[in-house]
């Protein structure tokens, strides 16, 4: 196993890491908690023993931040005294040792650690066996759960929520620059406070998702920010774009998967905020709905499917585009074939009106002709 010791003074450091080193430990050992936040193996290492009480920085807050790179490691801290117990364990810490730090207590730590790390693997390996994904919505109000639950995870706060939306839009591994972050997400903030609410908001986040036995986690890399996603996901966002694939094909068996995705789409996507970056993302999944529901209407026509269940996808586009012709003549068509003549002329009445109300405008040529043709076959 990996163990990082980090703490201000040299004797003390190296004091541990001999005895770590003894019992089998790869040690990395900083005596500058910033240098060690640097530090590649921050990212993997399985223990940490952090002095509490360093100048630059209290241990108590270092730890925070290594939970944000490292979600699962273990804590150990090191004090001069014991009033700092009590603080230790709110952060989930796994032991503390009180100095002089005695072969015996870093022995003691050791074997928590084992046990520790034993029983996590125990219940992953359960939980492997027992997996549901982890389903996310984007589309209306952002909600995250299990498969086999219904309650919403709840983040802390909107920012958190807004944080974990704009990271699972970017392609799967983009590293995100902390500026692109604070540009997008706090755009009226300078730097300072910028930087500030970002930092505490990923710790939030990751938290939130530790708390919740999710594994996602936003992990600092060297150019920024990643989201590391270590199980199944559903989301929503992704799943309408998987259908939107030319490649995508339309199959007996995947049909009602389908229309179900189709019919899911009922809210604006990231509803929750008002951001500019969202706009972008709005104008692109909603090309993919209209992409994903003309390719089922063709499924369907070729199909010589019943009219009714055209003219559900049909409507749902229409709510959308309200003002498109194309669709509306084959609105048009289908409200004659499924409920009458009378109805269909209805259908077209109404929407002459809307345009004229709302664009000054007339139906286009082609409708035009649907509705003369029809007047003159009765």
């Amino acid at each position: 196993m990996v163990a990082i010791v980090i703490d201000d003074e040299v004797l003390a450091a190296e004091h541990i890491s001999r005895l770590l080193r003894k019992s089998g430990f790869t040690v990395y050992c900083f005596t500058n908690p910033f240098e060690a936040l640097e530090y590649d193996p921050i990212r993997y290492a399985d223990v940490f023993y952090l002095d509490i009480e360093m100048p630059e920085i209290s241990g108590l807050k270092l730890a925070e931040n290594i939970r944000d790179v490292n979600m699962d490691c273990e804590i150990v801290f090191i004090t001069g005294h014991n009033q700092y117990a009590l603080e230790a364990f709110d952060v989930s810490a796994l032991d503390y040792l009180l100095k002089p730090v005695t072969p015996g207590q870093v022995e003691r730590s050791i074997e928590r650690i084992i046990k520790r790390r034993g029983n996590k693997q125990s219940i992953k390996e359960g939980k492997r066996n027992n997996k549901t994904c982890v389903k996310v919505s984007l589309f209306g109000k952002t909600s995250i759960y299990r498969e086999d639950e219904s309650k919403s995870l709840r983040f802390m706060t909107v920012k958190a929520a807004e944080v974990f939306c704009f990271m699972l839009l970017q392609k799967r591994g983009t590293e995100v620059s902390k500026w692109k972050l604070m540009d997008e997400i706090w755009p009226d903030k300078d730097v300072s406070k910028g930087d500030i609410n970002l930092r505490s908001t990923i710790s939030r986040l990751n938290k939130t998702f530790r708390e919740n036995d999710i594994q996602i986690a936003l992990k600092s890399t060297r150019n920024g920010y990643q989201l590391e996603i270590s199980e199944e996901i559903k989301a929503d966002v992704f799943l309408l774009e998987n259908i939107a694939d030319i490649n995508y094909l339309i199959t007996e068996d995947n049909l009602l998967t389908y229309e179900g995705i189709i019919l899911s789409y009922n809210d604006m996507l990231l509803e929750d905020f008002d951001s500019g970056w969202c706009d972008m993302y709005r104008t692109l999944y909603h090309r993919y709905f209209k992409i994903a529901a003309h390719k089922l209407i063709d499924y369907y026509r070729k199909g010589q499917q019943d009219s009714l269940r055209i003219l559900n996808i049909v409507e749902r586009l229409t709510r959308y585009e309200p003002y498109d012709d194309e669709i509306r003549e084959l609105a048009f068509r289908l409200y004659h074939r499924s409920y009458g003549r009378s109805e269909a002329m209805k259908y077209y009445r109404n929407y002459t009106e809307l345009l004229k109300e709302d664009l000054d405008m007339q139906p286009g040529e082609k409708l035009k002709e649907c509705y003369q043709t029809l007047i003159q076959d009765a």
